[in-house]
């Protein structure tokens, strides 16, 4: 395999000059001691003697020349041509603009040590402080190196042997695998942004929270509970400005009629739970003195209670068999922001809150990123509690530095929950 190389090196590229500048420039980009490799005239051309420049150790411009020969033998006659072909390139790199510390000689021809010590300290003293001269053993002991085998391959076509191969996925196999995977991650990442941008511009179907607690409860442990949660938009959108929603026990507290005695109903969440929610409209022809209720309710809901409570989902629905008109969509809620309401020891037992949409998992706070405020706090939540209830005082979930959560869809893109199949 080193002849192979060695005997390509002499005479493979004879006349392409663009694969003899890319072969010398990959072989140095390999180098750590050299670093922002790059080409001069990319596609070849006159280029002063400095066919690939860069950036040697710590910030000393390099200038790197080629001078390669068809057909190499190592002839007297060959080693003179290029030994001219030196120093003419060395004048050319000195005459620059900015002129480098470091020059690089590549050549196909095979000079002794004493033939290149000499060369290199002629452009010592024309004032480079680094010279060195690859020729056509150093080019090839690069080139059937685990860092080279590829260049070769591509320039020299000599395919890796059985154990080139096994010394090269040695060598490079993990970063090969990373830069698969990490191609792949970027690419899946895209595409699911972009469904997410198609989708969020459907109806909002339900926005839901779901509170999950610290362990799970038995029903006696939790008793009376009150679960809202306020979104306020940040522009309005359909005339509606915000929504509240929620659940708490007794499955007809929430129910519109106004004679119903919540007195008489058994307390707790294992014997029932109610829900409601109410839009606020925007109203632009409202006074300050109009004693007009803020929210209007738009449905409300009774189910049976729970013995074990580990999660506490409320929602806010649009669950019209026929809709009719604009609706609010999934976009809407793009920078809304929204703060959880509930009474203290229902608070207390809360571990994270998980915000769903349309099929997405939106976003997830922890317990290490809110905290309990009741600090002059009095909700407006058109819902009857009684004074024993009430006793359990109302509080906010906020985030930590903020006074309200907030929905941030630029930031992150929410998760879809499920494939849908295909028909």
């Amino acid at each position: 395999m080193p002849y192979q190389t060695d005997e390509r090196l002499k005479s493979y590229l004879d006349t392409n000059q663009l694969h003899r500048e890319q072969l010398c420039r990959s072989i140095l980009a390999i180098d750590k001691r050299f670093s922002e490799v790059h080409p001069r005239h990319p596609r070849g051309g006159p280029d002063g003697g400095r066919d690939i420049e860069a950036i040697y150790r710590d910030g000393d411009l390099a200038f790197g020349a080629i001078g390669f020969l068809n057909q190499a033998n190592d002839s007297e006659e060959q080693k003179k041509t290029i030994k001219a072909k030196f120093e003419f390139d060395l004048r050319n790199a000195l005459s620059a603009d900015v002129t480098p510390k470091v020059f690089i000689f590549f050549t196909n021809i095979n000079f002794t040590i004493g033939e290149k010590n000499t060369l290199i300290e002629k452009a010592k003293e024309a004032g480079i402080l680094f010279c060195e001269l690859l020729d056509r053993e150093r080019l090839r002991i690069s080139l059937d190196s685990p860092d080279g085998f590829s260049i070769r391959f591509q320039y020299l076509n000599i395919p890796l042997s059985e154990e080139e191969q096994a010394s090269f996925f040695a060598r490079w196999g993990d970063d090969i695998q990373s830069v698969i995977s990490t191609g792949f991650q970027r690419i899946e990442s895209t595409l699911q942004r972009v469904l997410f941008l198609q989708e969020c511009n459907d109806v909002l179907s339900h926005f839901t929270l779901s509170f999950e607690l610290d362990r799970a409860y038995q029903a006696e442990e939790i008793g009376h509970f009150r679960l809202f949660c306020l979104v306020q938009l940040k522009e309005p959108k359909q005339k509606i400005l915000s929504f509240l929603f929620g659940s708490s026990d007794k499955p007809k507290r929430m129910s519109p009629d106004s004679k119903l005695d919540i007195d008489n109903q058994m307390r707790g969440i294992k014997n029932g739970i109610s829900g409601g929610q109410w839009v606020e409209y925007f109203n632009t022809e409202v006074s300050e003195s109009d004693d007009t209720e803020r929210y209007e309710s738009r449905g409300y809901f009774s189910s049976i209670g729970q013995d074990l409570i580990d999660f506490l989902p409320i929602s806010f629905r649009d669950s019209s068999f026929v809709r009719v008109g604009p609706a609010v969509t999934l976009k809407d809620l793009d920078e809304a922001i929204f703060i959880a309401i509930l009474n203290r020891s229902l608070a207390e037992k809360v571990k994270t809150i998980h915000l769903y949409s349309n099929g997405y998992k939106i976003q997830e706070f922890t317990n290490d990123e809110f905290h309990i405020s009741d600090s002059n706090f009095n909700p407006e939540i058109p819902v009857m509690f009684t004074e024993d209830e009430l006793n359990d005082s109302w509080v906010s979930i906020r985030p930590i530095g903020s006074s309200f959560f907030s929905i941030d869809f630029f930031e992150k893109t929410p998760k879809r929950m499920f494939t849908p199949k295909q028909m």
